[in-house]
């Protein structure tokens, strides 16, 4: 399984998100999960061709979820991804809280981060679950058809 944080890493909550993320990871003995971040501005300006082809070149990789920071990012990852691929982007501030979107904003003042951390921490520990049944549920099918 392939997981892609896409967001703006200057600000460095990008990477914070992954290295929580990875530790968790380890924590919770989930070994198939392959975990990479991609900046924005590494992935090409909007209107640009170098985004499209980007975006179509991870996708044909099979990443299997990619994980945005800013709603933005997934109105935008949208209009260059095939339709049959949009389930697979999801924003972090959704995972954080399930009952309600959470403004997880990807650049802001130290103490905004601070406060935001349990919210990241959350949302990474939700985001664990989520796999550990998506994973459950892909499985489960290999096994009926072995029967």
């Amino acid at each position: 399984m392939k997981i892609l944080f896409v967001g703006l890493g200057r600000a460095g909550k990008l990477f914070s998100t992954e290295h929580l993320f990875r530790e968790k990871l380890h924590e919770s003995s989930l070994d198939d999960v392959e975990v990479a971040t991609a900046d924005m501005a590494d992935l090409g300006s909007p209107g640009g061709r170098r985004l499209e082809n980007n975006l179509k070149e991870i996708v044909s990789r099979g990443v299997d979820i990619i994980v945005v920071m800013e709603k933005w990012q997934k109105e935008l990852l949208t209009r260059f991804i095939e339709y049959a691929s949009w389930n697979k982007i999801h924003l972090f501030g959704d995972i954080c809280k399930r009952n309600k979107a959470e403004q997880v904003p990807s650049c802001d003042v130290d103490i905004a981060y601070r406060s935001d951390h349990e919210k990241m921490n959350d949302g990474c520990g939700n985001l664990i679950e989520q796999l550990r049944t998506f994973i459950r549920e892909r499985q489960l099918p290999a096994k009926l058809s072995s029967v």
